[in-house]
């Protein structure tokens, strides 16, 4: 409307040119782009899915982490313990899982499992977690097998009274190397009945490279526990090889009830922040640790969908070992070294 009033008003102007439209970009057909594209967008969503489980499942450095909660001091039958606790930011906890670390008095290795503690409170799991060369009777290098057990059931019991629902709450055990033996020893008196009053048996256990190659009568005591294990170990270990997961593991596998998880790793040594660091992701062994509750306290636990399998893999093994046995020329088995 406007041109048009131009050219009446000024018949020698004269309309402007008519611009070229200008060529295409492509002379794909409209919508190929997106094809092309497409693929490359598909591999960018998953790299960035990869980054962000990494960056998930990555646990932090144990000791920072542990010794960034307050201590407290729990009162023992042998003696006052240094505590540190963790408690789900709200709600109720699932569960407890108390924490045993190595033999080292270094604070690397009293505070390693410190790498799961966060991630356990997000999972409302409480973690309570003793550093146990606090006391003299206590501390690995000098400490009875009897006194570690008796105070750890008192500092379990502790914890239970924090929180909300007290001894009702599942106990969860973890223990590494020289922990990985007081964890195996506790479970077995909380199983049998000998441990402390007001203690049930535990409702799950995690063995990472147990240092166990010196307990008595251990694969009898072992074969009566019937609680979900995870057993971790790392292949290059060296301090308690590789190798050594072999006969813990059969012992394990052969027990009349209770699942076994085997969780071997590439690296990490002799260290759990660096075993689970190095095994990061949904496979991995950071998210086994954190999720431990959730499956020990749901199909793994007594009634669930894989613990009955567990118990008829477990049946079948020792059928089979048995026939293994009786067709044997020497007639007769072997001992675990």
């Amino acid at each position: 409307q406007v041109f048009v009033c131009s050219q009446i008003c000024h018949p020698s102007r004269a309309p402007p040119p008519v611009r070229a439209r200008p060529p295409p970009l492509s002379t794909d057909p409209p919508g190929s782009w997106l094809r092309n594209v497409r693929p490359r967008l598909e591999e960018w969503a998953a790299e960035a899915d990869d980054m962000a489980v990494d960056e998930v499942a990555s646990p932090p450095d144990g000791a920072p982490a542990a010794e960034a909660l307050e201590s407290q001091w729990v009162e023992t039958p042998v003696g006052r313990v240094e505590v540190k606790l963790s408690v789900p930011a709200s709600g109720r906890p699932i569960a407890l899982a108390l924490l045993i670390h190595g033999m080292s008095p270094a604070r690397e290795i009293i505070w390693e499992w410190g790498c799961i503690v966060q991630s356990m409170r997000e999972r409302s799991t409480a973690v309570v977690y003793p550093n146990l060369h606090s006391c003299d009777r206590t501390a690995p290098a000098g400490s009875s097998p009897q006194d570690v057990a008796v105070a750890l059931e008192a500092i379990a019991l502790w914890a239970l009274e924090q929180l909300d629902g007290g001894t009702s709450t599942p106990l969860l055990v973890y223990g590494k190397s020289w922990g990985g033996a007081r964890a195996l020893e506790l479970c077995i008196r909380l199983n049998d009945g000998t441990g402390a009053a007001g203690l049930g048996p535990a409702a799950g256990l995690v063995l990472a490279c147990p240092a166990v190659s010196k307990m008595e009568d251990r694969a009898a005591r072992v074969a009566a526990l019937n609680l979900p294990i995870l057993l971790a170990w790392a292949k290059d270990d060296d301090v308690i090889p590789f190798a050594s997961s072999e006969p813990m593991l059969a012992e394990l596998r052969a027990r009349p009830a209770g699942p076994t998880i085997f969780v071997p790793v590439d690296v990490g040594g002799h260290r759990v922040d660096r075993m689970a660091a190095g095994s990061a992701g949904r496979a991995g062994l950071a998210s086994k640790l954190s999720e431990w509750p959730d499956l020990a306290l749901g199909p793994l636990a007594p009634g669930g969908l894989l613990y009955g399998l567990a118990a008829k893999a477990a049946a079948a093994a020792g059928a089979g070992a048995g026939a293994a046995a009786a067709t044997s020329p020497s007639g007769g088995g072997g001992g675990t070294g």
